[in-house]
């Protein structure tokens, strides 16, 4: 899974602000290389599998989102899955459906998403499964 993949909060159809914070504190122990509080960072899970993160946006700049890039199969998707499962974000693939969580996430997706929109368990197993079905 090398392609771009975008984590998202969404309030009443617009892009809102993801908590920062929470993002480092959630990602803290998998990091390998850079600095969560510059917002880019290199992930590693449990089974050697990694993934880069950089946060982007947030203040002037418009809403916070993160981008993940050269993801590995495997437990990093775990990783990714459970950081925007608790960021309350959605994962966007690039060229795929909006994966959603939870169910009351997909009123608060822009109108072009909702439909197409998938929800799936927080796993990675579920979100690679459903990037691969889109």
């Amino acid at each position: 899974m090398s392609a771009e993949t975008f984590l998202l909060r969404f309030v009443d159809g617009e892009p809102a602000d993801l908590d920062v914070e929470r993002f480092r504190r959630e990602v803290e122990p998998y990091v390998v290389a850079g600095a969560p509080e510059l917002g880019e960072v290199l992930l590693r899970a449990a089974d050697g599998g990694t993934a880069e993160l950089f946060v982007r946006g947030g203040g002037a700049d418009g809403p916070t989102s993160l981008t993940a890039m050269h993801l590995s199969r495997g437990a990093v998707l775990d990783v990714l899955a459970r950081l925007a499962d608790a960021l309350g974000a959605v994962v966007l693939p690039v060229g795929g459906a909006a994966l959603l969580f939870h169910e009351d996430q997909r009123n608060h997706l822009p109108e072009l998403l909702r439909e197409a929109a998938l929800v799936v368990p927080p796993t990675g197993a579920a979100v690679s499964e459903a990037i691969a079905r889109s």
